[in-house]
């Protein structure tokens, strides 16, 4: 499996690159060009998931590859035009709606101090570029509220089936699901704070680098997640078997 995700990645980076190199470090914004380079890496993704899945059963493996393929849309409509973040919001969303169906019916043991820290982070982000672009822009700041709520809830459920264990999932696919949904949500902090011009330093290397990164860990994790864990019964049989051998 680990061989296949690395070939999977080096040909995913490979895409990351070249649209890096395409659009001029990633600044030559709103042209079609843009954005057909944009979604390539995610195209490859989309299609893994969809043709292999790394493990997932076919029903999760069509609802990982309309999660990235949403993500593709978003993607595109952003890089497309410079008002297409509320759109593209919309279509992460739902994105994010099909990654939650994947694991949020294991059990979620409450990471307290975790929660206090996006709490914590909600509160400056909405004071920094939500609240004064209320009075003008109440649509659009509705939509992006729920849509931070929403990658919020996945983030939060992820790092906490992690931190606090979850018996019917792997441990690693735990973890990386974990990293990926907390660089996502560093993404999209970093993107809407750019949009709002709080964040000006190499907003579009750190938004995007992370976006990706988040994307392949994510599907990684959804796929490793599955991996059965094996029981503290069948170990001892084996190890049972291995000494009669001997």
């Amino acid at each position: 499996m680990r061989a296949q995700f690395s070939s999977l990645g080096l040909a995913y980076f490979v895409l990351v690159a070249n649209f890096y190199y395409q659009s001029n470090g990633f600044h030559d914004h709103f042209t079609f060009s843009y954005s057909f380079w944009k979604v390539t890496p995610i195209v490859l993704l989309v299609a893994f998931a969809y043709l292999n899945g790394g493990g997932l059963g076919k029903s999760d493996r069509q609802t990982a590859a309309l999660g990235l393929l949403s993500g593709g849309i978003g993607d595109f409509v952003i890089g497309l035009h410079q008002d297409g973040i509320i759109l593209g919001a919309l279509a992460f969303g739902i994105g994010h709606l099909y990654y939650l169906s994947l694991f949020r019916h294991h059990e979620t043991k409450i990471h307290h101090k975790f929660l206090l820290g996006m709490l914590g982070w909600a509160v400056i982000i909405t004071q920094l570029c939500l609240l004064p672009l209320l009075p003008e822009h109440k649509g659009p700041v509705a939509v992006f509220a729920c849509y931070s709520m929403l990658l919020s809830t996945c983030t939060f459920i992820a790092v906490s089936q992690y931190l606090n264990g979850s018996k019917a999932q792997n441990d690693e696919g735990l973890y990386f699901r974990a990293i990926g949904f907390i660089l996502f949500y560093i993404s999209d902090s970093i993107l809407i704070m750019s949009h709002t011009g709080v964040w000006k330093l190499a907003s579009s290397f750190c938004v995007l680098s992370t976006y990706y990164t988040a994307q392949y860990f994510i599907m990684y994790g959804n796929m490793a997640a599955v991996v059965k864990k094996s029981s503290p019964t069948s170990s001892l049989k084996t190890t049972s078997s291995l000494k009669k051998i001997h």
